[in-house]
């Protein structure tokens, strides 16, 4: 609690020292003569605004070590943009593309003979995340001060993928059907181990209405927030996962396919019941 006041506080006096209103023929400008809201064909973009706030409230606070990022608003790496029809109303837009990859490294006795805990093989999980969305919105505002109402309505699409692979030092032979090996958490199995686990992929798409308010404490940069409220589907296709086992009978290496059933579903509720807060940077 005691850091909000402190950034309030700043903000406060930010916006009295550099930024005081004045009206003119331009409209709204600050004491220095610069224009304070957007006008029509004015462009924005949007970032996550809380690693700022958790450096401005560090630095009244006296904690050492003080670091910033700059994030795409959302702290989900999505690019967020705006570009104004008028004074009181732009479309937007929100696009994200990610690919993040993991390796999980584990070592573990080697099999022989005669085990020695010095001697170690390396298995590793990698999993790979795949995952984009875009969405399309109509924004209207109210307000005519430094406070300003916004709301409208976005249309969204998105994908999701999740592939996992396991590779093993200790192999499966048939002096060896049963190999140490690490316990990922879900790829040890009743027969033998999985080498792959691929989902299906997720498509899903929503509506949604917004509601939020800005404020602009400096010309042309703003800080807000906002709720939404909709409707969203998901459809995720099935997937499949791979398991090697020996096989007594044939003395091979047996490979099988299991096919993972895939899921639909839809909600209607609200969103960023969070709180989370955004600047905005007009030019």
């Amino acid at each position: 609690m005691k850091k909000l006041i402190y950034i309030f506080a700043f903000l406060l006096m930010y916006s009295y020292t550099y930024a005081q209103e004045a009206t003119s023929d331009s409209g709204f400008v600050s004491k220095r003569g610069f224009e304070i809201l957007p006008k029509s064909g004015d462009f924005a973009i949007g970032v996550n605004a809380i690693p700022f706030f958790n450096y401005v409230g560090n630095i009244f606070n006296n904690t050492v070590g003080n670091t910033v990022s700059f994030n795409f608003l959302n702290a989900n790496n999505t690019i967020y943009g705006k570009y104004f029809l008028d004074d009181h109303t732009a479309v937007r837009a929100s696009f994200r593309f990610g690919n993040i990859t993991n390796i999980d490294n584990e070592y573990i006795i080697k099999d022989q003979k005669i085990p020695d805990p010095d001697i170690v093989v390396n298995d590793a999980q990698k999993t790979v995340v795949c995952n984009s969305a875009l969405k399309i919105g109509y924004e209207k505002s109210r307000g005519k001060g430094r406070v300003r109402g916004i709301y409208g309505a976005e249309l969204g699409i998105y994908t999701v993928n999740v592939n996992k692979t396991y590779t093993y030092g200790n192999q499966m032979s048939a002096t060896n059907s049963n190999p140490s090996t690490t316990d990922f958490g879900s790829n040890i199995t009743t027969n033998g181990r999985l080498t792959q686990q691929l989902s299906g992929r997720t498509l899903g798409f929503g509506l949604d209405g917004f509601v939020g308010v800005e404020y602009f404490f400096a010309p042309k940069i703003s800080i807000g927030g906002e709720f939404t409220w909709g409707f969203d589907f998901h459809n995720t296709k099935d997937g499949v996962s791979t398991e090697e086992s020996w096989d007594f009978t044939n003395n091979v290496l047996k490979t099988t396919n299991t096919k993972m059933a895939g899921d639909k579903g839809y909600s209607f509720d609200t969103g960023n019941m969070g709180g989370a807060i955004y600047l905005l940077f007009h030019f």
